[in-house]
């Protein structure tokens, strides 16, 4: 009978720890979310492949988001004194539970995707070179606004964008990403945020101050959230 017993107690115990082991998983490890571009869209065209991200550290608890990178030279010379260099970003579909803190969201202009916590534990240099916030707060914001969250922001140092939201259709982007890159600077249409919220479908018009270069953003889906980033550059 005492062995039937502790038998009992065993198996509820085993049961029970394989629940927190489950519930703590749950808790760093979001579920992934594969997604394909739609035939004809952006993406879909042909371009260069862009080196991949890499994620922020090998021991990084936290799916990181799927990236594809590509540089787009437009193919009638005329116009190809200016390229687009474009990236697809899709984020896992995050539990309700995930620290926000440790969600990449900061992007650079070399495709580099980080997250507040990241930032906050490396050098300042690597906040310094990063733009603006995609994923946090549901809104497009520059990484020099948020000092809240990063403990090296400092305006002074980093790029200042701004923020448009604009009413271009999808063939008018697709033109400018794949054709002719320069008409993000024609058709800036000044002034402009250094935060901006958005929703599925909107599509965002940014300029470097500092750089003097333009760029869109397309945000394509929000759950799971994809957002395009695409900046034209001289085609030196």
């Amino acid at each position: 009978m005492k062995n039937s017993d502790s038998f009992i107690r065993l198996f509820f115990c085993a049961i029970f720890v394989m629940t927190i082991v489950s519930c703590a998983e749950n808790q760093v490890a979001p579920n992934r979310t594969i997604t394909t571009i739609p035939t004809g869209d952006i993406f879909d065209g042909p371009a260069h492949d862009l080196p991949e991200g890499i994620p922020e550290n090998d021991n990084w608890r936290y799916p990181y988001p799927d990236i594809i990178a590509r540089e787009f030279i437009p193919p009638y010379e005329l116009f190809a004194y200016t390229k687009c260099l474009g990236w697809r970003i899709t984020w896992p579909e995050y539990e309700n539970s995930a620290d926000d803190d440790k969600i990449p969201t900061v992007f650079g202009t070399n495709g580099a995707l980080s997250s507040f916590d990241y930032l906050n534990s490396v050098d300042p240099g690597n906040t310094h070179n990063k733009v603006f916030s995609l994923y946090y707060n549901d809104k497009v914001e520059a990484a020099a606004s948020l000092w809240a969250e990063l403990d090296h922001a400092d305006a002074a140092l980093m790029e200042v964008p701004y923020f448009v939201l604009s009413d271009q259709p999808l063939d008018n982007i697709k033109d400018w990403v794949t054709e002719r890159p320069s008409l993000f600077k024609s058709y800036w249409p000044g002034g402009g945020t250094n935060d901006l919220d958005y929703s599925e479908g909107d599509f965002i018009q940014f300029h470097l101050n500092d750089a003097d270069l333009y760029g869109g953003i397309r945000i394509v889906s929000m759950t799971p959230r994809i957002i395009e980033v695409y900046l034209a550059v001289p085609n030196n």
